[in-house]
């Protein structure tokens, strides 16, 4: 049952550290920022680091952003994924 649910975590962490992986295109940035100011009644904020990678352009702020997030997530579950193992570790060994 604890593999099982160690197993479980791991697969949920790498799917998080998966998906933060992924970059922020610097259009998808400026829909982004232009809905939350439209919400506001505020000006778009067009400022930002642009990395060029041949003809894709990605927001730096927004990737690091969007990598933050979805990272703390990926640690949060590898780390109960190693307490469960460290578990079921000291429960087989105290038996």
């Amino acid at each position: 049952m604890l593999f099982w649910a160690s197993a479980i975590a791991g697969m949920i962490s790498a799917g998080f550290w998966f998906y933060a992986s992924i970059s922020i295109s610097r259009e998808t940035e400026l829909k982004r920022r232009e809905k939350n100011a439209t919400k506001r009644g505020e000006d778009v904020d067009m400022g930002g680091v642009v990395i060029l990678d041949g003809d894709n352009k990605y927001d730096l702020i927004a990737t690091l952003r969007h990598q933050a997030r979805w990272n703390k997530w990926g640690a949060f579950f590898a780390a109960i994924a190693l307490i469960i193992q460290a578990l079921a570790q000291i429960m087989a060994t105290s038996t």
